[in-house]
């Protein structure tokens, strides 16, 4: 008729591997259990390169973090002439503001922006 929106629950199910009849005996099945296969052992070059990443890992988000705290304790003057924004590119072409409302929009997009890649690394560290 119409589909309903019942969600079907599926069990395991155990294979059948032969089934046996003997007169005036009820059939017999032999059930093949799920072999649990052990994890394989990582060899020592692959977990001293798994400690090597690991330290690399630990060693971006402690940066990532310095970075932050930096950034946090950066005060914005009022009078719009104590604080300065500068920019440099490969080029040495200079952009510089001192406009307050121009150096707290980019003081809180680099904030989003390290809180967002301290996450990333914090997630490949508990990976």
């Amino acid at each position: 008729m119409g589909k309903t929106n019942v969600a079907e629950k599926t069990a395991p199910v155990a294979e059948v591997v032969e089934v046996v009849e003997v007169a005036n005996v009820t059939p017999v099945m032999k059930v093949v259990k799920d072999v649990v296969e052990e994890p394989r052992k990582l060899t020592l070059e692959e977990r001293i390169q798994r400690v090597e990443d690991l330290s690399m890992l630990i060693d971006r988000w402690k940066t990532l973090n310095d970075s932050r705290r930096k950034l946090q304790t950066f005060q914005i003057g009022a009078d719009s002439l104590s604080s300065v924004i500068s920019l440099r590119d490969a080029n040495g072409n200079e952009f510089k503001t001192s406009n307050s409302a121009v150096i707290t929009s980019v003081i809180d997009e680099m904030k989003r922006t390290l809180d967002g890649k301290v996450r990333d690394v914090e997630e490949l560290i508990n990976l």
